[in-house]
């Protein structure tokens, strides 16, 4: 009740005191006793007093007596001293503007970035008036800090009141609205919002994340003030929360203590400041310490306003010696932020589409440029290198797991049937190996090779390999019931011996020689694959040995935005692998347009060449009967040359063409079949059979060393850089890399949303220093 007391003297003495020395106009205050707040005056436009009126103002009526008369009539010296000055302070105008202004900006922008590295550190660095004393006094000096009116008063006992739970962090700010009477429908608007917002605050459990409000009147001070909820002992919660709090806000080095009364405040300032170079005795506190006990001092001492203006200076003198500190921190931060915004643009703009598609093939021109270089030879470079038997090995195992295919042209598990025919008449791949390095003496068997020596070793044992294919068992045994099977009748006649011959060896050679045939495609096409390891260590080579003054500083810049991008890295090797399988599928079809044509007419394969005439007798002889002088027969005598020569060639084709093709026996020639010639001739056939699939291994082992070693010039010259200048993304692909380009250019966007924050506060700041 004594505080509720002195804060009524509190109001009486504040209307008063402005008009003796500051020349300001009094506000609104509240009068009476008991608590109950009386209506505040109305507010009139101010007008130029007349003197008549400001003297009688000055000197008022015998009979009436101010409230501390008698106090003041003997003062004691404490009191004398205390009060001595006051006549002549003259309290300091509030503004809309200053260092509390500029600092609630500051925390507003930062407020929206606190999620990076040091914005929460430096927002716990900003000063705050953390009070501390009873309910009564703490309001008291609420309301003078709002502006000491009604609705003030009213709105100090929202916010200090016994249920509070939770810190309550308070900004207060000068502003240009008047509220006026606590009944007016702005007043009732402003306290409703105060209510509801400190509704939260209430409750039983204790909470240490800080309430924060900004409330904002005409005469209220402007600085930050924390009001702690008291200990109270009905909580089920400990008391460590209480002091989890208090270290919090009290032991903060940034926050000034402001002590209301003596006793256990006063003991607690002492707790977390010994020296109490960051309290401030205001009050109860201040009379005390001042006087030694005496309590009876002025009510504008105590509580009033004009403790409330020194509480306002202290932290704007305060707030403006720590300005300094603030700006270098955020100096550090937005040099931070400048440095990450550079980089998420660069970023962004890496991951682009466009770029990605454009970085790509510029790298895949000089891959294929590279690749050539690897072909050629390149000592120094051991990037899958392996020798003989560690390359078959390795070929098994892919082509087992179904890595050796390329398209629909040669499935996984065709090449994969294909190496497990080739290797399983030799018991395996060593065995394979073994016969090749000692039987066939391929060179190169025991070297660890790569590029294109490896290619030259890789020919010679595709054709030892299509030269060692033979008819399989199973279909000579069944010769006889394949023979009646393949005889019969046509469209013009029975079948003859030639017809039959010819469905043999479709029968009998076509499976096993296209096995052959899709080996040597997925070896070619599983090695030429494996040169991608042999073509980057090359590039990468010319970074750092002397290769990097005579070759193009492209290859190594393109290497690294392979390295640097899997989604380069990956478009690359993938145009790549797709040129190898466009020329794997050429070879197949060369290969298997010989062996189908040879199959259906054995006859053609097997007749004899027809040697080109190298003869130029006649020629010669035209010659020299130009030299002799013979010019009168030239035009008579060569065009006869000629067309005898013609008919000659042609009747000598003819002979060939209609004579024994040396494929079935003349006895079985221009022969109908029969059944019963089966067992007899059957000798017969099966020779000339086996004769002819030498033959026609012969032929695509020849063809293919020679598609095969086409094929590696066709890679390197054409369809590589068809291939590179053809990348391009799938539609899954490109959606995927929009919406992380999109991602990355809203992180860039972000980034520069925080750079932009950071440069505001700066502005602030130094506009307020």
């Amino acid at each position: 009740m004594a505080m509720k007391k002195r804060g009524t003297g509190v109001a009486v003495a504040a209307q008063e005191r402005p008009e003796e020395g500051s020349g300001r106009a009094p506000v609104s205050t509240v009068s009476g006793s008991g608590g109950e707040a009386a209506q505040p005056q109305k507010k009139v436009k101010k007008e130029p007093a007349q003197p008549g009126r400001r003297a009688e103002k000055r000197n008022p009526p015998a009979n009436e007596s101010p409230p501390l008369a008698s106090a003041m009539l003997a003062p004691s010296p404490a009191r004398a001293m205390a009060l001595a000055p006051e006549p002549k302070a003259k309290r300091r105008r509030r503004t809309m503007d200053g260092i509390a202004w500029a600092l609630s900006e500051v925390r507003n922008q930062l407020e929206k970035i606190c999620d990076v590295e040091g914005v929460r550190d430096l927002l716990g660095r900003f000063p705050e008036c953390v009070l501390l004393g009873g309910i009564a006094a703490r309001r008291e000096l609420m309301s003078g800090l709002l502006g000491e009116t009604a609705v003030a008063q009213a709105a100090s006992a929202v916010l200090v009141q016994p249920g509070m739970r939770q810190p309550i962090a308070l900004e207060l700010r000068c502003s240009n609205a008047d509220l006026g009477h606590p009944q007016a429908p702005e007043a009732e608007s402003w306290l409703r919002g105060v209510q509801n917002a400190t509704q939260q605050a209430l409750g039983q459990r204790l909470k240490l994340e800080s309430l924060r409000l900004r409330l904002s009147a005409a005469g209220c001070a402007n600085l930050d003030v924390v009001d702690l909820p008291e200990k109270c002992s009905m909580l089920a919660e400990p008391p460590l929360k209480i002091e989890e709090m208090r270290m919090k806000h009290m032991g903060s080095a940034c926050n000034l203590l402001v002590c209301l009364e003596q006793g256990p405040p006063l003991e607690l300032c002492k707790r977390f400041d010994p020296q109490l170079v960051r309290t401030l005795l205001v009050g109860a506190a201040a009379s005390s310490v001042s006087s030694g006990g005496d309590d009876s001092l002025p009510a504008s001492i105590l509580c009033g306003p004009d403790a409330a203006t020194c509480l306002e200076e202290r932290f704007s003198s305060l707030c403006r010696e720590r300005a300094p500190q603030w700006l270098s921190n955020l100096e550090r931060l937005e040099g931070r932020l400048m440095k990450s915004s550079k980089e998420a643009r660069e970023l962004a703009h890496k991951e682009s589409t466009l770029e990605l598609l454009s970085k790509a093939r510029y790298a895949g021109f000089s891959f294929g440029r590279a690749l050539q270089e690897v072909i050629q030879g390149t000592p120094g470079c051991n990037a899958g290198a392996s020798t003989l038997e560690e390359e078959l090995l390795d070929f098994a195992a892919s082509a087992a797991m179904g890595h050796c295919g390329a398209g629909d042209f040669l499935l996984g598990q065709d090449a994969a049937a294909a190496a497990a025919a080739v290797f399983e008449s030799f018991g395996g791949v060593e065995g394979y190996t073994t016969y090749l390095r000692n039987e066939v003496k391929i060179p190169g068997a025991d070297v660890a090779l790569n590029g294109g020596a490896s290619w030259r070793r890789l020919l010679a044992e595709v054709e030892v390999a299509v030269r060692l294919a033979h008819p399989p068992q199973e279909s000579l045994k069944n010769f006889a019931v394949a023979a009646i099977c393949a005889g019969g009748t046509g469209m013009h006649g029975h079948q003859r011996w030639e017809d039959v011959a010819s469905k043999l060896m479709l029968t009998i050679a076509f499976e096993p020689l296209l096995l052959r045939l899709r080996y040597v495609t997925a070896r070619v096409i599983w090695l030429l694959r494996q040169q991608k390891l042999a073509v980057s260590e090359w590039m990468s080579f010319l970074a750092e040995g002397p290769g990097a003054r005579i070759s193009s500083p492209l290859f190594t810049q393109h290497l690294t935005a392979m390295r640097s991008s899997p989604v380069v890295r990956d478009l690359v090797y993938g145009a790549f692998d797709d040129a190898v399988g466009a020329v794997g599928e050429q070879l197949m079809k060369n290969l298997m347009g010989t062996l189908t044509a040879a199959c259906i007419n054995p006859e053609i394969m097997l007749r004899p060449r027809t040697d080109p005439d190298l003869d130029l007798t006649a020629e010669k002889e035209q010659k020299d009967s130009e030299m002799n002088g013979k010019e009168s027969n030239r035009k008579e005598l060569y065009p006869a040359l000629k067309r005898r020569e013609a008919r000659q060639r042609v009747t000598q084709e003819m002979r060939k063409r209609s004579g024994p093709s040396g494929g079935l026996p003349a006895q079985l020639q221009d022969r109908i079949f029969d059944p019963k010639d089966v067992k007899s001739s059957a000798p017969l056939v099966i020779r000339k059979l086996h004769k002819a699939f030498g033959t026609l291994a012969g032929i695509l082992a020849t063809q293919a060393y020679a598609f095969a070693d086409a094929s590696l010039t066709t890679l390197s010259r054409r369809e590589v850089d068809e291939a590179m200048n053809g990348i391009d993304f799938s539609p899954e692909q490109r959606r995927i890399l929009e919406a992380r380009h999109q991602e990355l250019y809203d992180v860039a966007k972000e980034v520069d949303g925080r750079l932009e924050s950071v440069k505001k506060c700066l502005s602030i700041l130094r506009s307020a220093r």
